[in-house]
């Protein structure tokens, strides 16, 4: 996560100095799409001096808030990683329409910009709370069911074997799941190629690791420890 977001803060630095005067008619979102007419209302020159100072400070926030909260806990740190420069744009917004003197239709358009941005975080944010989660065990008569994002239903018959390890494969790439602060949830390749399933609290193990016909599946959670769900298991596979 520190890599992601020492990348992500050195775009977002690195804005403040690409577009200028010179090149904002090609480079800058809005602007680009402007008549003439409508550009000669907008200016450009002080805009550009907020916008490069915007993208210094937003730069610089980042990676120091996500390095500072990364101390205390991976989870806020991811948050902050992606709900921070998406608030920081609604502020950009709304303080760009400033400097346009021209036409309200083109101020309404901007705060309808502002609005739609808005909305999305506040779904990114519900994403967020609900991937930032434990994920559940829950064992009926016909089924092993994980719930939570990215959860699952095995048929009990399907459940082959089950242990507790110390270790998870070496992951090499998400290819169907979340993983952000202290969580990974879903399917993931892992370095010799194969296909995992993690449901997966970093901060707790050992994990449950449960072979079905499928998959292979790698379990924890900081609410019932592993052993405890080993037990479960074999309770419920010997009924």
């Amino acid at each position: 996560m520190l890599i992601a977001a020492l990348i992500f803060s050195t775009i977002l630095f690195s804005l403040a100095f690409i577009v200028t005067p010179g090149n904002a008619r090609y480079l800058l979102s809005g602007y680009n799409m402007m008549s003439e007419a409508d550009r000669a209302k907008f200016d450009i020159n002080s805009y550009l001096k907020f916008f490069s100072r915007f993208h210094v400070f937003l730069g610089i926030s980042l990676i120091t808030g996500v390095v500072v909260l990364n101390i205390f806990n991976a989870n806020w740190a991811t948050v902050f990683l992606i709900m921070y420069p998406l608030l920081g744009y609604v502020y950009m917004l709304a303080v760009g329409n400033r400097f346009y003197t021209g036409t309200s239709g083109q101020r309404v358009g901007t705060y309808v910009g502002m609005t739609i941005l808005f909305v999305v975080t506040i779904g990114v944010g519900f994403m967020l709370f609900s991937e930032m989660r434990n994920s559940e065990i829950f064992l009926t008569d016909r089924a092993l069911e994980i719930r939570g994002a990215s959860g699952m239903i095995i048929p009990r018959n399907e459940v082959t074997y089950f242990t507790i390890t110390d270790s998870i494969p070496s992951i090499s790439s998400k290819a169907n799941g979340f993983s952000g602060g202290n969580f990974s949830k879903g399917s993931f390749k892992t370095d010799d190629g194969r296909v995992v399933k993690l449901y997966i609290n970093k901060k707790s193990h050992p994990y449950l690791f449960i072979k079905t016909v499928r998959d292979e599946i790698y379990f924890s959670s900081d609410e019932i420890s592993a052993l405890a769900l080993l037990n479960q298991l074999k309770d419920w596979k010997s009924r």
